[in-house]
């Protein structure tokens, strides 16, 4: 059965934001690496969030990187107190050749503690632009040659998808706007429909002037037909279903949009007690 693998709008926003920190921080490009988190049910894998791992260079092994364990746990189980279904799916970093580096399987290595084959997400921040998202995603593979254990990494492909829900959720915690209009992307996604509608109504506010004006329209059959049909294809949105529909849509997307601020909310704080902390401990 071959892998399925569905990557969610969330992770792209996670990864870019720490590409951007750490170059900022460091006022050069720097490798950023993190655990990808998700649902896994048989071959089939869901990937929705993200987080942060810190690293350092090995002491042992020359272009070899250490990973901060405990860091790993710690966040897996933050997460799973709003996830519980979710788990530590594989891992991603950032490098400009988009392929795997040479030590990386060391690092791979290390997230086999959570997951037994981890995936590994790759995303070049000096790829050119493009509609593409220049983004590889890998599996582990070892293979026997020459009676000797050789691991290497294979490309899988996958999917993007969203919810309607995620969508507007990460829309308001990603704050991203358009410059030259002054507004939200999910506000300039609605114009279009909203004219649809506003020229819908125009319309049929001129047959409702045309069929005043002419009386004997009442009687033509012909154009009662006509209008019939037009008035059977418009949705009825005073029914209580759909209301119902809209009101359970309107709560899923505030809950998410709520769960997505908590969780940035708990990152943020956890970082700032970090650093507290530390500035705590140098002055002893």
């Amino acid at each position: 059965m071959s892998l399925k693998v569905i990557v969610h709008p969330l992770v792209f926003l996670n990864i870019s934001d720490h590409h951007t920190r750490a170059l900022v921080t460091n006022g050069k490009p720097k490798r950023v690496i993190g655990c990808l988190f998700g649902k896994q049910t048989g071959r089939n894998l869901e990937i929705f969030n993200s987080f942060e791992i810190n690293y350092k260079p090995s002491s042992k092994k020359a272009g070899s990187l250490e990973i901060v364990e405990n860091l790993i746990q710690q966040q897996s189980d933050m997460l799973k107190e709003l996830f519980f279904d979710y788990e530590v799916i594989g891992w991603y970093s950032t490098s400009s050749k988009g392929e795997p580096e040479k030590f990386d399987v060391d690092v791979h290595t290390v997230i086999q503690k959570y997951n037994e084959n981890p995936l590994y997400l790759i995303l070049n921040p000096n790829a050119p632009p493009g509609r593409d998202i220049p983004m590889n995603l890998f599996e582990g593979n070892s293979q026997v040659i020459d009676n000797k254990p050789v691991f290497n990494f294979q490309k899988v492909p996958y999917q993007i998808s969203s919810l309607p829900a995620e969508q507007v959720a990460v829309e308001t915690v990603a704050k991203s706007h358009e410059a030259e209009a002054g507004s939200s992307k999910f506000v300039l996604a609605m114009i279009q429909p909203l004219n649809a509608i506003k020229m819908l109504k125009l319309q049929l506010s001129k047959i409702m002037q045309m069929v005043d004006i002419e009386p004997k329209l009442k009687t033509d059959q012909e154009f009662l037909r006509k209008l019939n049909n037009i008035l059977g294809r418009i949705p009825l949105i005073t029914t209580p279903l759909l209301q119902n529909e809209q009101k359970a849509e309107l709560a899923e997307v505030a809950l998410i949009n709520e769960i997505a601020i908590m969780a940035k909310t708990l990152e943020v704080l956890k970082e700032t007690s970090e650093k507290y902390a530390v500035i705590g401990g140098s002055k002893y």
